[in-house]
């Protein structure tokens, strides 16, 4: 199950989460963004995307764990509502659905906190939403703490900020221990296909 917190309830409380908006005056996207430690990009060994995110899921719920971590928020850097973006796109569709059936109206754009028994099934349909769905924000997480933000791109990397040094001590001695692996480069791409197209990927105009 889970829980809807409203957008700016989740703001006040916490106040670490990136933004992004279109200022009108100068005609362009602004954003915030937190004074973070250090950036990551993790990765895992796989071999389709639909494996890929059904491991993330598991591994990430697994940290969670390990950090002692009860939840994760989940919010978009953008006031665009979960469900803005149709499709017909199977899995994206059953993504959809998902949030449906967890009474997430067509309308809210607030956060959602995920208990780490639910957070495998949750990350699965938020990866598929995050790859194909372009026209939705970027959805961050945070711990009630906030220890750590990351975010799912669309090719199904880990982008994780340690927020502070301890933190981050913490966070690369779990990492050594798991099937996680930093992308050294920190370039993501369509590691599933010979292409950089994806499949499913739409926007809405």
């Amino acid at each position: 199950m889970l829980i809807k917190i409203n957008r700016q309830d989740c703001l006040d409380k916490y106040s670490k989460f990136p933004l992004s908006w279109y200022d009108e005056l100068k005609e362009e996207i602004d954003h915030t963004y937190p004074q973070v430690h250090y950036s990551y990009i993790l990765t895992l060994p796989s071999k389709s995307f639909s494996h890929h995110i059904k491991l993330l899921g598991g591994k990430l719920a697994k940290l969670l764990d390990a950090f002692g971590f009860e939840t994760l928020i989940f919010l978009g850097d953008t006031d665009t509502a979960w469900l803005f973006q149709d499709s017909n796109y199977k899995p994206v569709k059953k993504a959809l659905n998902f949030l449906k059936d967890n009474k997430v109206g067509k309308r809210f754009n607030g956060a959602l906190q995920v208990d780490k028994k639910n957070l495998p099934t949750f990350i699965t349909h938020l990866s598929w939403l995050s790859r194909c769905n372009a026209a939705l924000p970027y959805f961050y997480f945070t711990d009630t703490g906030q220890n750590i933000i990351g975010t799912i791109c669309q090719y199904g990397n880990l982008h994780i900020d340690t927020v502070n040094k301890e933190t981050d001590v913490i966070f690369k001695d779990l990492i050594a221990k798991s099937q996680f692996d930093f992308l050294i480069d920190k370039i993501c791409y369509n590691q599933f296909s010979k292409t950089s197209a994806i499949k499913g990927r739409q926007i809405k105009l």
